[in-house]
């Protein structure tokens, strides 16, 4: 027997041998993140927390309902606006959130829509404000930087200042497995970049980019 069933904002259809395994995968998750809400003083929305989530700052995190973070990630939220993950945000295993380094200044901001999906082992360095749209499927090891470093007194780049543009992705977008984006970029909706592409560079939406640095190759959806 198969039914549809709405997990995390998302509609599967599933066989008995799905439900069980469903149920095993999440239970302790959703108790987890039960007892984070009530220890900090948070109306229960569904969040789901796997084991060893660590988290700073967490007066200035907002968080949509059915959300879902991996087992040992790191979410640093030491932001002067706050981050935001929306209704239906999966961040998986061992994501890593930082928003600041040492006692550098805070970063601005992170908002990331609804039902996007971040891969495990991903790392968000949210210096300048960073904004992923709804609907985002991006692999693992994904890396985005907020910040270009800049040469210092001494011509070197580990004594000197920081930029921070940001970072803004559209909705519906995809990333293969292991893609770098750098400060400054945006992507427009719709836009594909494949696997192991570096992208410094503006990508327009509904289009196929990679390559190191990603270029645009084709149209996303073929006429």
């Amino acid at each position: 027997m198969i039914i549809t069933v709405r997990l995390a904002k998302r509609r599967y259809k599933m066989s008995l041998g799905d439900l069980v395994y469903s149920l095993r995968k999440v239970t302790r998750p959703i108790l987890r993140g039960l007892l984070w809400s009530m220890r900090h003083v948070r109306k229960p929305n569904g969040l789901m927390l796997g084991r060893n989530v660590r988290m700073l700052s967490a007066g200035k995190l907002r968080l949509g309902s059915a959300v879902s973070i991996g087992a040992n990630s790191y979410i640093d939220c030491s932001v002067d606006e706050v981050v935001h993950l929306s209704d239906g945000v999966t961040l998986r295993e061992q994501t890593w959130l930082q928003c600041r380094s040492g006692l550098n200044p805070p970063g601005q901001s992170l908002h990331i829509g609804e039902r996007t999906y971040i891969g495990p082992f991903s790392v968000l360095g949210v210096s300048g404000p960073v904004v992923i749209g709804p609907g985002c499927q991006i692999g693992s090891r994904f890396t985005l930087s907020a910040e270009e470093h800049l040469p210092g007194s001494t011509g070197t780049f580990t004594d000197g200042a920081t930029s921070r543009t940001g970072i803004q992705i559209g909705a519906d977008c995809w990333f293969g497995n292991n893609v770098t984006v750098l400060d400054g970029v945006t992507i427009g909706d719709g836009a594909v970049v494949g696997a192991s592409s570096l992208v410094t560079k503006d990508v327009p939406a509904g289009v196929v980019a990679f390559g190191v640095p990603a270029k645009t190759v084709r149209q996303a959806i073929q006429q």
